[in-house]
């Protein structure tokens, strides 16, 4: 699973992105996006420009790993020995 954390204007945090996560530590990358990453960018953006950001509208999204069909890819070519 991917895992991003996204701010009240719906940009993806700089640094946020996990890839490939296991579903045994999603739980706890997402806790740790919102409790750590979202305060410090909240506290860091907040009042620049007129936006207005705190923590609590912040929201993590989770996007499943694309899967790879080999046959008829760059993969399958690399599987096919070269013509003598």
């Amino acid at each position: 699973m991917e895992l991003r954390l996204i701010d009240p204007y719906g940009a993806t945090v700089p640094g946020t992105i996990h890839l490939r996560v296991p579903a045994a530590n999603i739980p706890a990358v997402k806790a740790r996006l919102l409790k750590e990453s979202a305060p410090k960018h909240a506290a860091r953006w907040d009042g620049i420009n007129g936006y207005r950001f705190h923590a609590t509208d912040y929201w993590v999204q989770e996007t499943p790993e694309p899967t790879v069909a080999a046959r008829g890819t760059f993969l399958d070519l690399l599987a096919t020995p070269a013509a003598a």
